[in-house]
């Protein structure tokens, strides 16, 4: 399938010296009224003709093996963390988020790499050195870990079963979570600086095309996003997925540990030499990180932006809250083993992907609060009946139950498809990256604190929701707890739906507000301090997290110490 782009046409070299590459004057930051900031350049339409943007495209392939790159990478990461955390180290559910946490923190900086790439070209180039660079360190990372190896399992393993009624032969086991964890997170740092790139060069392209079909080419990235992380749950469903790792399989007939993390570092390695050399751009020049910071400022004093990033807060820290006992439901009353859970993990992207080309297709034009609307309220409807069945002990089959993925992927892939239309609106041509990582930023602080919030919370409902112990019981009152866990998340959720009037309804509504709202310093200070203390407080646990001697806090989950 093909996507039309309006973008100048460009060699594959970044030099101003090629011929039909038009490059705009110095714009200013989100407005008329942004002030005197400069900006790097942009690309602009030829005055000759436009340049069709195809996926067949080989000169342009890289941007699209990065977005199937970052959907495989995130995809396997979960599997890693499901099968080796939760199975193999058997960490608790609680950390688990927490160490989730940790990994994903490097997601704060996407603001500081957007304006390394809109002001900082390498070798001339903005995009293709982060690009690649990113996943060149992503790869390093999961070699590392190829290096690092395993302990030994929590639980014995004797004739193709753990022996988890025993005693444990490694009680020290979980507490092996700290290197694992921490090359993941200089490997998500390595796919930040690469995404911060990549999305201002999308949204550049998005810009070029006509407003009613703007954010199509955005669609369609989205597809080959989950069609990336599609393919990596099949390997993880079918290749990784060894009765050492909580799978269904003989394990000899499986991967290795090692050998998964191999298929990683070299799709990562791949990906970053194709951002290297296969991504079109314009000719770049240098300019003031100063300049960029104030304008990053400024875009905070915008009524307008400050209104879309209290959505994006609100959303991600307080209405995303989730009970962590869907984790031990699904393992302990479901009986999903890995097979099972990636199933339901390849039909949520599968709902992502048909939610993507339905709205590449027909709901471009449609109000962005319908679509927001539609994907938080059809999903929890979707996954109501199988949980609440499984708890009470009504029907308890592991290919009945669909789990958390239903719930979680459809909606993230809904709302990073709005948030990427607005930032079509918001951004101008030089700063599509800053403003990127803006949106990016915000949306990463609030994040963490949707896991602190909800360890938080759910550490104080009793019996403990986190022991596995409780379920292997399965007591009647303890199914009532199970289920007022999940009531009240999905009651949260809902009342998400009322900050919707936060956000703009489309288009034209989303330029209205950028050009007629009013700016002032108190929307930039508030909105700065909220996201400090945001930040702060999911980085005290963060940190917290790597002490298994303090895991017991309220603030990860636990009963208190």
């Amino acid at each position: 399938m093909i996507t039309e782009v309006s973008v100048v046409p460009v060699a594959p070299e970044c030099s101003a010296a090629q011929g039909n590459v038009n490059v705009s004057k110095p714009s200013l930051v989100s407005g008329d009224r942004s002030g005197d900031v400069e900006m790097g350049p942009s690309l602009q339409n030829d005055a000759d003709g436009q340049l069709q943007f195809s996926f067949r495209d080989f000169r342009n392939c890289g941007i699209a093996l990065h977005f199937f790159g970052m959907g495989f990478l995130r995809a396997g990461v979960d599997a890693i963390f499901f099968n080796v955390l939760e199975g193999y180290l058997n960490v608790q559910s609680n950390i688990m988020k927490s160490a989730t946490n940790l990994v994903l923190m490097p997601s704060v900086f996407t603001l500081a790499f957007g304006i390394l790439s809109d002001s900082r070209p390498i070798f001339g180039c903005r995009r293709r050195p982060y690009m690649g660079g990113g996943f060149l360190l992503a790869s390093a990372s999961f070699v590392i870990l190829i290096g690092l190896g395993l302990p030994d399992p929590y639980f014995c393993f004797v004739d193709g079963r753990y022996m988890d009624k025993e005693a444990p032969c490694n009680p020290e086991a979980p507490e092996a979570y700290g290197p694992l964890m921490a090359c993941l997170c200089m490997a998500n740092l390595g796919c930040v600086a690469a995404t911060a790139a990549a999305q201002g060069l999308v949204v550049e392209y998005a810009k070029a095309e006509p407003q009613e079909i703007r954010g199509r080419t955005q669609a369609m990235l989205q597809i080959v996003f989950c069609a990336g992380s599609i393919s990596s749950v099949f390997l993880a469903a079918f290749g990784f997925n060894g009765r050492k790792f909580t799978g269904s399989f003989n394990q000899h007939d499986q991967l290795s540990y090692r050998q998964f993390l191999l298929i990683f570092a070299v799709i990562s390695g791949v990906v970053g030499i194709a951002g290297f050399f296969f991504v079109r751009e314009g000719p770049a020049s240098r300019a003031s990180i100063r300049a960029y910071c104030r304008s990053s400022w400024r875009i905070f004093e915008s009524k307008a932006f400050c209104s879309f990033a209290l959505y994006i807060l609100a959303n991600t820290a307080v209405f995303s809250i989730f009970t962590s006992a869907g984790t031990w439901v699904g393992l302990e009353w479901a009986q999903t083993k890995d097979m099972q859970r990636e199933l339901s993990n390849f039909l949520g992207m599968i709902l992502a992907i048909v939610g993507s080309w339905l709205t590449q297709k027909y709901l471009l034009n449609v109000s962005w609060r319908k679509t927001v609307f539609a994907s938080i309220t059809l999903p929890i409807v979707i996954d109501m009946a199988p949980q609440f069945l499984t708890i009470f002990d009504i029907v308890r089959n592991q290919y009945f139950y669909l789990g958390e993925p239903i719930t979680s992927y459809v909606p993230e892939a809904m709302a990073d498809l709005i948030y990427l239309f607005m930032v079509n609106e918001f951004a101008d041509g030089g700063n599509t990256a800053l403003v990127f990582g803006v949106v990016a930023t915000v949306k990463a602080v609030g994040q963490p604190m949707s896991v602190m919030f909800s360890n938080e919370i759910f550490s104080f409902f009793t019996p403990d929701l986190f022991s596995s112990v409780n379920y292997i019981q399965d007591t009647q009152a303890f199914r009532w707890t199970v289920a007022s866990s999940f009531l009240l998340s999905y009651i949260i959720k809902v009342l998400g739906i009322g900050t919707l009037m936060l956000l703009p309804s489309q288009k034209e509504d989303a330029q209205q507000r950028k050009t007629e709202w009013s700016r002032r310093p108190v929307f930039a200070i508030i909105s700065v301090a909220m996201l400090g203390v945001c930040l702060l407080y999911s980085l005290v646990g963060d940190f917290l997290v790597l002490d298994p001697s303090l895991t017991c806090l309220h603030l990860l989950g636990g009963k208190g110490c």
